[in-house]
């Protein structure tokens, strides 16, 4: 799906796609899950060479960044928070020029389904194709600081299920961290893969770039404030696993510990029971009047005295 806007009587506007023409004016086009016709349309607009759709899905160092005389090609990758188990960071292939940006990617991106509804409705107002694609740079990053945000009151509500020690929300307090410390990871990666991205651009000695560098800076900054607190969840989130397992040793340990407790105070009767069930012709109790009364008591003696002595010892 192709989208374009053009900056027309002091305000942005949606273009309406007939043919090429009318896409030469445009300051942004946004294609979303591009047809081989959508690629070649924007070929022959665009005054940046265009990948093909193969090369856009490659995000090494060698094809990460491009440079040129009037512009430049950046492959960006921007956090997809889809549900539980379908978490990922989508790669999106910005072409930016002096006269137009070209966003290409394969899934939904929420920062450019955001902007395109601002624009839409003129809620910002954006001059310059530098200007758009710093405005999704610092869309993305003020949505990865909510999403740490919202991850740090996850992880708060978790830690009290952990700490609380109870066996039936501890096993899924576990699922529930496995799932927070996959999303930190990806939340890393995508503000290492901003941080570098950045660094390359503030590099660079273009005039052109240059006139943006400070609004380039803050976006290093802000990544250079997120990265720690990332850090620092991710490390709460360690913790609270090694809690939850050591919890479930210990739970463990105690059902263990009650087992063998209970094969030594059972050892005792189960020996004397044993002796009196044996049928051996000579055996003096067997004609005692009080024999059998004896052996019971004998029996429940054995038991309670190594119940008592563990008792007093703490080990109960």
């Amino acid at each position: 799906m192709l989208q374009a806007f053009k900056y027309s009587q002091n305000q942005i506007q949606t273009i309406k796609l007939k043919n090429e023409e009318n896409l030469k004016d445009a300051i942004w086009i946004d294609i979303n899950e591009p047809s081989k016709k959508e690629m070649r349309l924007i070929s022959q607009v665009s005054s940046l060479p265009v990948p093909t759709l193969k090369e856009i899905q490659e995000i090494e160092s060698s094809s990460h960044y491009e440079s040129y005389d009037n512009g430049f090609q950046l492959n960006c990758l921007f956090l997809q928070l889809i549900g539980r188990d379908d978490n990922s960071n989508t790669n999106v292939l910005f072409l930016v020029s002096t006269d137009k940006v070209i966003t290409i990617c394969q899934d939904e991106v929420p920062e450019l389904r955001l902007l395109r509804t601002y624009l839409k409705k003129n809620l910002l107002k954006l001059y310059t194709p530098k200007e758009i694609f710093l405005k999704l740079m610092e869309m993305k990053i003020d949505r990865v600081a909510d999403t740490l945000e919202d991850s740090y009151k996850r992880l708060n509500k978790i830690g009290k299920s952990v700490l609380s020690v109870k066996s039936d929300s501890i096993e899924d307090a576990i699922e529930d961290l496995a799932q927070e410390d996959d999303t930190l990871g990806m939340i890393r990666l995508c503000l290492m893969d901003t941080q570098r991205d950045m660094l390359m651009l503030q590099k660079r000695k273009s005039k052109w770039l240059q006139e943006d560098k400070e609004e380039i800076s803050d976006i290093l900054i802000d990544i250079d404030t997120l990265m720690p607190h990332n850090t620092f969840l991710s490390e709460k989130t360690d913790f609270l696993m090694n809690a939850a397992q050591g919890f479930i040793n210990i739970q463990q340990n105690k059902i263990i510990k009650i087992f063998s407790i209970a094969s030594v105070v059972f050892l005792p009767p189960t020996m004397i029971a044993s002796i009196y069930g044996m049928n051996f012709r000579f055996m003096p109790e067997l004609h005692w009047t009080v024999g059998y009364p004896f052996a019971l008591v004998l029996i429940a003696v054995s038991g309670v005295a190594p119940y008592l002595f563990f008792k007093k010892k703490g080990w109960l």
